[in-house]
């Protein structure tokens, strides 16, 4: 169940979309050429050629992907790498008939050659088969016009997005560092691997990666004035060696089993047989020694470059260019008449929160925006907050939370080391590179202004400032700090105080608000004159809180972004409604049954399948053995099964499951919330099943009772399916193997009956009965 949510969209960027057309122009200008080379097969090169052009465009195409419309760019990535299979059979087929060619030149006995002979003659037999495929799978990519609707694509953005203003080189130059960064962070991954020689196809994955980090780094070599010469040489010279180390890997699983068949022909004379035999085996050793020199020289490269610090060095030199222009962009912005700068805080990995705050600074002028640190963690969009920031060029510090989970300490229990545990997890290397490179404060000169933004407060990362804090120590801070202008996060609560002629401004957090309101916060600070406007907007917390469900987070991190509130917040909460009584379990009925009238006001039907479904579950308490808290569950989702009608019948059923998740107004605890949004899913359409994100957080006994009462519910819905509630349960008969239900109808029950057999399935699955139910006059 670990799916990765997808990421909100982010829009496609001039500067970048352009620079990503130039370059796929450049790589498809020579390509009908190399097509028609192939077509011919005159020269092995054409082969060759138009592989590496295909597997480039595979690499490059991905990086610019949100530049073209995802239907065409998914056509041509398939259409593009079906050419590149074939391609590759080929081209490795030419490769090894070389070798052979070659590796029969250095023998002198005749019968050797001739017994070698058989080899090459298999495999020019082959490659002579594969260039039908091969020219049509050319022909095909010809004709469905791939090429030609990517090469018009192309010019057709060069001429639709002319630039209104000089071009912006910051903004490629930071996606062209995460690119890169994160082809890094793929090959170095392969690290554990490196000196485990056998370890066969973990090389060949690492060569994969090598080759990729390289093309990634070509696509990008014209921004860097050095193009990235060396760099490039060395991913390359990784790549090569991987290469002839997977080469050898190749032969030596190919040549036992052409010996085998060889060996199996009862027509070859034994003696011959076992001359072949000494022939191969003698190939078979020069292919071993051939690999353990090349994996010989693999192994010094990597302790080459790993003892120079190759590959930090790397990651430092694709962002030293685009921070020093960002630098440059900060000296210019700050002489500004106008000047407004943002001032952000306590992101959280809330994706959707921070594209609404980037958003609506711009429409108010901010030319500069600041972040007050703690980016990430207890949001499902760690490493996308990361490089939103880096990409919109916001000025970050390092919060508490950032440090914690880049040094690896963290104190806390429970769920917040859920959040802890995950955020650890989910960094990309790259990420926690970036920051590790924050500083824990900034200082600014603004006019005659200087501004300090910290995480906590001047003093210490880890103080909290409220709008209630006592002057005396603010008079304290003001002192120590020296600024005209003080910034903080951390507390997660928006104010501005004065003291001192000095300005305490807090922003409140944009991910993880903590004073009742869900909505995202920040602040605006204008210069001419001096003026803080502190703001909050409404965003897309239920597309936020779905992806902490889908990422198998606690379903109270959902409900603190719901509710606006800490975590310790909704777990006291949960703590003080874990015991119900009767007093508490009418009041929580009567606040439920509210609920589902105001959305969807059939009071008659959801009173019919709430009195059905709870005299199924009194009935066969000997089969399912569950309690008071489990018959409350189920009476919940009965009451509130239909409210996702509220929005439309087509999956009604999952919008009730969220309509619960979501609503603020259900008095339920993080955990009851859970388990009545799922039994309501299921009352309907597809069984639970061990993908559906609702269940993810939920432990197996839990999920069981799940099934247990949704199946009792499907049939309670069934039997109400005309909505005339005219049906009456009278008894439940239990037998092994099997369950029968009387009932009785004053009108005709036929549809009801259909509906019971159709809903039946997810109860004789769980209960391992059949049940059917039988009508009394």
């Amino acid at each position: 169940m670990n799916t990765q949510p997808t990421p909100p969209i982010c829009e496609p960027n001039t500067n970048y979309c352009r620079f990503g057309a130039q370059t796929l122009l450049k790589l498809l200008d020579n390509f009908p050429t190399l097509i028609q080379g192939v077509i011919e097969n005159t020269d092995p090169e054409y082969i060759h050629k138009t592989r590496v052009t295909t597997r480039r465009l595979r690499v490059t195409l991905p990086l610019f992907d949100n530049c073209f419309r995802k239907k065409d760019h998914k056509i041509w990535t398939k259409e593009i790498k079906k050419t590149t299979t074939l391609l590759s059979q080929a081209r490795d087929l030419d490769v090894q008939i070389t070798f052979i060619e070659q590796y029969i030149k250095t023998r002198t006995n005749p019968e050797e050659k001739n017994h070698l002979n058989l080899l090459l003659k298999n495999h020019k037999t082959t490659r002579q088969t594969l260039q039908t495929p091969v020219n049509k799978g050319i022909e095909e990519l010809k004709n469905n016009n791939t090429i030609n609707n990517l090469t018009q694509n192309c010019e057709e953005t060069l001429t639709k997005q002319q630039p209104t203003q000089p071009p912006d080189p910051t903004q490629v130059l930071q996606k062209a560092h995460w690119h890169i960064s994160h082809k890094l962070d793929d090959f170095l991954s392969m690290t554990p691997y490196v000196y485990w020689e056998n370890e066969k196809l973990k090389h060949h994955q690492m060569r994969i990666y090598a080759k990729k980090l390289r093309y990634t780094m070509e696509c990008f070599a014209p921004l860097y004035p050095d193009k990235l010469n060396n760099e490039i040489n060395t991913i390359k010279t990784f790549q090569d060696t991987l290469g002839e180390i997977h080469d050898s890997d190749v032969w030596l699983d190919f040549i036992p089993k052409f010996n085998q068949k060889i060996q199996n022909n009862p027509k070859t004379p034994e003696i011959t047989k076992l001359k072949i035999n000494q022939t191969l085996q003698n190939f078979q050793i020069c292919v071993a020694t051939n690999r353990k020199k090349h994996y010989d020289q693999f192994i010094k490269l990597w302790e080459t470059n790993k003892k120079s610090h190759f590959f930090e060095k790397l990651r430092k030199k694709t962002s030293t260019q685009y921070i020093a222009l960002i630098q440059e962009k900060l000296r210019q912005n700050l002489t500004e008449a106008n000047l407004k700068i943002a001032v952000i805080s306590d992101v959280h990995a809330n994706l959707h929160a921070l594209k609404k705050v980037l958003a609506n600074a711009k429409t108010r002028g901010a030319s500069i925006i600041l972040n007050a640190g703690d980016s990430i963690g207890f949001g499902a969009y760690p490493n996308e907050v990361i490089e939103l920031l880096c990409e919109k060029n916001v000025l970050s510090i390092k919060g508490n939370y950032d440090t914690e989970v880049l040094q690896g300490k963290n104190d806390t229990k429970g769920q917040k080391k859920i959040s802890f545990k995950f955020a650890k997890k989910t960094l990309t290397p790259a990420v926690k590179w970036y920051l590790k490179s924050l500083p824990p404060e900034m200082h600014l000169k603004i006019g005659d202004k200087t501004l300090l933004i910290t995480h906590g407060s001047p003093a210490s990362i880890n103080e909290h400032l409220h709008h209630d804090t006592p002057t005396k120590r603010l008079k304290t801070l003001a002192t120590k700090a020296q600024a005209d202008i003080i910034v903080v996060g951390h507390s997660h609560q928006q104010f501005q105080r004065q003291v001192q002629n000095v300005c305490f401004v807090n922003p409140g957090s944009v991910g993880r608000p903590d004073d009742g309101n869900p909505q995202t916060g920040y602040a605006l600070l204008s210069f001419s004159p001096f003026k803080v406007e502190l703001i909050r907007l409404d965003y897309n917390v239920e597309a936020a809180t779905k992806a902490l469900r889908k990422n198998e987070l606690p379903e109270s991190f959902a409900q603190m972004l719901l509710h606006g509130v800490s975590i310790d917040t909704i777990t006291e909460k949960d703590q003080n409604k874990i015991v119900p009584t009767d007093t508490s379990n009418q009041k929580t009925l009567r606040t439920t049954r509210k609920f589902a009238r105001n959305l969807w006001p059939d009071v008659n039907h959801y009173t019919q399948v709430t009195n059905l479904a709870l005299t199924l579950f009194d009935n066969l308490s000997a089969l399912h053995k569950l309690g008071k808290w489990e018959r409350n569950c189920l009476q919940y989702a009965a009451i509130l099964h239909d409210v996702g009608l509220s929005k439309g019948r087509n999956k009604h059923h999952k919008t009730s499951m969220e309509t619960i998740l979501n609503s603020t107004q259900l008095p339920f605890t993080s955990n009851d919330r859970r388990v009545i949004a799922s039994i309501t899913r299921y009352h309907r359409k597809n069984n639970p099943k061990q993908n559906h994100y609702n269940l993810a957080t939920l432990e197996p006994p839990t999920i069981h009772k799940v099934c247990i009462l949704a199946s009792l519910l499907r049939l309670a819905d069934s039997l109400d399916y005309t909505h005339s509630a005219n049906i009456k349960l009278l008894g439940v008969k239990i037998v092994p193997k099997k369950v029968t239900i009387e009932c009785e109808s004053k009108t005709d029950f036929r549809l009801e009956e259909q509906s019971f057999n159709k809903k039946k399935d997810l109860f004789e699955k769980v209960f391992q009965r059949r049940i059917m139910v039988v009508w009394k006059d």
